[in-house]
């Protein structure tokens, strides 16, 4: 799917929608700070949006999905302030439905003129107060997650949108000036050498040619490279819906009469900040659990840690491992050993 060949009136209609159902979100979500009264109320508007999310979020996913768009180039190229924003509303929206979930003992519910706390078939006697304030808290659960699933949909939609019209583009070639000027350590950045028959000519001709692939595949196990190439030097990731982790930055050369590469392969920014940024606040989310009333089991941390953190480290590694198989096998070339005098020539 392409997403550039999409009407005009669909991308803009829906994302006017998704929209108008985050506003609405939002309104319920703040009313919920207001006088108790209006709690009954809030939550039947907080129930009458929840299967609309349905019809907001399913659709972006679908069309992020069969048009293999990946989602750090979708999220790519906004200002500033809309990451601050979300990432903010999403800390506020966790601590708010586990501080929910401590002032609601079960759910409220009316019978009559009789008000009760339903947890789990133990009805406990409330009066008309607590009835309407636990009405409002479970409006504020409610709400805060229909807003951050309102909002990354109309995010989304206002993205794709942005790639239709132009304004968003996909094949901007990934580039860290930083970081290929000083290369981080082994195993975070890799050096190898490869050697070629191809000119480089050849070599650019071949680097971004994507192998053939089923049109509605959505888990094509090769597709191939993206990004920008040029018969002195390219810088390529391997194409797919999924976030990539490393990409590679290739200069030619000759090496013994033929068409030398150094590759630099080396991890990005932001997913090795994301990872530290997950080590260390993994620890504190836990200690807050445990001061809020919620503890939970040590091992839960370690597996956050080890296997989140760690987990998604050795995926990195693997997609480099992936990324270099393709650039071999599209520039036909060997690897040069670390321990052969070719490979000084190259460095």
């Amino acid at each position: 799917m392409d997403v550039r060949k999409l009407p005009s009136v669909l991308t803009k209609g829906f994302l006017g929608f998704a929209g108008l159902m985050t506003v609405a979100a939002l309104s319920v979500h703040l009313s919920s700070y207001g006088p108790d009264q209006i709690g009954p109320t809030l939550m039947n508007l907080a129930l009458a949006l929840f299967p609309i999310v349905f019809l907001v979020f399913g659709p972006v996913v679908v069309v992020v999905a069969f048009a293999r768009i990946p989602v750090e180039r979708l999220m790519a190229g906004l200002p500033v302030l809309v990451y601050v924003v979300g990432g903010a509303v999403l800390l506020y929206v966790f601590v708010d439905f586990f501080l929910m979930m401590r002032v609601l003992p079960g759910q409220p519910e009316q019978d009559g003129s009789n008000f009760y706390f339903n947890d789990h078939g133990s009805l406990i006697p409330i009066g008309l107060d607590a009835y309407r304030m636990a009405m409002m808290h479970a409006a504020r659960l409610f709400s805060g997650h229909e807003l951050i699933f309102f909002g990354f949909g109309t995010l989304i939609g206002y993205q794709v949108d942005g790639i239709r019209s132009g304004r968003v583009n996909l094949d901007i070639a990934p580039r860290d000036e930083v970081m290929e000027r000083s290369p981080l350590p082994y195993p975070l950045s890799r050096v190898v050498g490869l050697q070629t028959a191809l000119s480089p000519e050849a070599c650019v001709a071949r680097l971004l040619t994507p192998p053939p692939r089923s049109a509605w595949s959505l888990f094509a196990t090769s597709q191939g490279l993206r990004g920008q190439v040029s018969t002195t030097e390219f810088r390529v990731e391997m194409s797919g819906p999924q976030s990539q982790m490393v990409y590679a930055v290739g200069r030619f050369g000759r090496v013994g009469g033929t068409t030398g590469i150094r590759l630099l392969m080396t991890f990005k920014r932001w997913p090795l900040m994301t990872l530290g940024a997950s080590i260390v606040l993994a620890p504190l989310v836990w200690a807050f659990m445990v001061a809020a009333g919620f503890p939970l089991p040590w091992f839960l941390l370690a597996f956050v840690v080890v296997f989140g953190a760690g987990g998604n480290f050795l995926f990195g590694l693997n997609q480099r491992r992936r990324l270099l198989a393709q650039i071999k096998r599209a520039t036909e070339a060997r690897e040069i050993p670390p321990s052969d005098p070719e490979f000084a020539l190259l460095t």
